[in-house]
């Protein structure tokens, strides 16, 4: 895997594990996690943060 690679999954992770300390446990649509893209991961923790 590449840097690269690597730093996006970090970050993602990073994301998600954030979304569960929230009780998010799915994507609004319904997708796991892991189907979604770091942007799209953002903006659903980016939106709870807004509504708490």
């Amino acid at each position: 895997m590449s840097y690269v690679t690597n730093l996006i999954n970090t970050s993602k992770v990073k994301i998600i594990d954030a979304l569960l300390l929230n009780n998010i446990y799915k994507m609004p649509d319904g997708r796991q996690f892991y189907e979604a893209t770091e942007q799209e991961l953002e903006s659903v923790l980016n939106t709870h943060n807004q509504d708490h």
